[in-house]
């Protein structure tokens, strides 16, 4: 039986993993450790087959477990299992051989399908000298990537799937079968990349059966993302990747390709639902869990509705929701460290499938601020009650940390760890939300409304409000 170590630091991931790899594996074949030095001593004398490692382990980065593995010459298979963007550590990651990643939280099914595939290339030898393209592409090194994927790829396809449970494998190997000779199929989170040699207009009729055979095989749904071809690597990925995203507004598609979600883009404007945010966030503080959930489920419709078929536009709201109610429970002095809003490559297959997620975020939220799990930093808590009050004034990182009587750096430092976002961006965040909501007020002007949230320059308001919305003030005011 597989020896696992577990390296995570904060206590209820931990001993959420815990729990759902010991009811597999066993109690006495899993270790936990929650800093990188008690990793490394429990490393040295105990030889785990696998480790799942957090990238941020109170301070230091937990790719200094995975030096230390190769350095010694293990064998054994890391996992990187973080809440963190895992894109920006892929680079140095895949020089320690690291091929898997899983952003939090994670399903237990992907976990445990996760697991088993790195426990099997650590049986057998299968795929050590193997290395994943995607996370290259993510992290801008094309040149690296095409190098790894050893040959010209036509176009690409990412297939996504209603459910994926743990049968991912079993769908690589299926469409493997099904696609042109030659192509290199990869697992990414939940998702399947194909690199294909073949043209898109030589494949179309193939990928249209293969996609109904898969259904008939798996009494499964799925939509195949399609990017054009004869472009760039990094192109066609990023193509292939929002074809698929979009999957969300086409229910009846199978088969999307990147042309079609483009042309299909009826609007420039985009109108937020700030209304129901403000309802959903007294619904949370009064803690009204039949009211949470029936709101939700209007609010899902809504957000796919008014982000008229753009999915970033979509993926955006929903971070603005899910962060807006982070705001509520740090300005209350709660921990909330560890609600991821989304995974970096997250997509949702239909509105049920959003909905479902929605319920999944402000139901942790609304636990943790209902629990009342302290802070572990009440400055933290402090300095976003001190943004809400001040926000309209001239203040600055250096003005809150003088507050607080410590340092900037520290601050600086303290205030990402606990919030997960820098505090410039926080601040943005806040002015922001507070500008929408006096555009809303048909008195304001634009002028007034950037004096209003701190800006001095109305066209520096301007710029920053394009650059956050991605429309003017005054095409948000008509909105209205």
């Amino acid at each position: 039986m597989a020896k696992i170590l577990i390296i995570e630091d904060e206590p209820y991931e931990r001993i959420g993993l815990k729990e759902e790899v010991s009811a597999v594996y066993g109690r006495e074949r899993v270790k936990v450790a929650e800093t990188v030095e008690e990793a490394l001593d429990v490393i040295s004398f105990w030889k785990p087959d696998l480790i799942l490692l957090d990238i941020r382990l109170k301070g230091k980065s937990g790719l200094e477990v995975a030096r230390y593995v190769r350095k010694k010459r293990l064998r054994t298979e890391i996992i990187i299992v973080t809440a963190y963007n895992e894109f920006e550590y892929a680079r140095e990651a895949m020089s320690f051989g690291i091929n898997h990643y899983l952003s939090k939280p994670v399903r237990p099914q992907q976990l445990l399908a996760t697991m088993r595939e790195a426990l099997h290339k650590y049986n057998t030898g299968v795929g050590a000298g193997a290395h994943p393209v995607w996370p290259l592409l993510e992290t801008d090194r094309a040149r690296k990537a095409q190098d790894y994927l050893g040959f010209s790829a036509s176009t690409i396809m990412v297939a996504g799937f209603a459910e994926t449970g743990d049968k991912l494998e079993e769908y690589v190997t299926f469409l493997a079968a099904g696609l042109p000779p030659g192509s290199k199929l990869e697992v990414m989170e939940e998702r399947i990349i194909a690199y294909l040699k073949d043209d898109l207009a030589e494949v179309k009729k193939e990928l249209t059966s293969l996609a109904e055979g898969f259904i008939r095989r798996f009494d499964q749904e799925l939509v195949l993302g399609l990017a054009g071809s004869g472009l760039a690597l990094s192109e066609l990925y990023q193509q292939a990747m929002m074809a698929c995203n979009h999957k969300i507004f086409y229910p009846e598609a199978r088969i999307l390709e990147y042309a079609q979600t483009v042309r299909e883009r009826r609007t420039n404007q985009y109108d937020y639902p700030g209304t129901m945010e403000r309802q959903l966030i007294n619904l949370v503080r009064r803690g009204e869990t039949d009211q949470i959930d029936e709101l939700l489920h209007k609010l899902a419709s809504l957000l796919v509705t008014w982000s008229d078929h753009s999915y970033p536009v979509l993926r955006t709201w929903v971070e603005t929701l899910v962060n807006a109610l982070k705001r509520v429970g740090i300005s209350e002095g709660q921990w909330l460290n560890g609600v991821s809003v989304l995974k970096p490559a997250s997509f949702w297959f239909s509105v049920t499938h959003l909905e479902r997620d929605l319920q999944r975020l402000v139901s942790k939220i609304h636990a943790q601020i209902n629990i009342g799990i302290p802070s572990r930093q009440p400055l933290v808590a402090k300095a976003v009650n001190y943004l809400l009050e001040h926000y309209a004034e001239d203040i600055s990182l250096v003005t809150v940390a003088r507050e607080l009587n410590i340092s900037p750096g520290y601050f600086s430092r303290l205030f990402k760890e606990e919030v997960g976002i820098p505090f410039k961006n926080y601040l943005i965040a806040i002015r922001m939300d507070k500008a929408k909501q006096l555009l809303g007020q048909s008195g304001l002007t634009v002028s007034q409304v950037a004096a209003a949230v701190g800006y001095t320059d109305p066209n520096y308001f301007s710029q920053a409000f394009r650059k956050y919305e991605g429309i003017s003030p005054s095409e948000y005011k008509e909105l209205d």
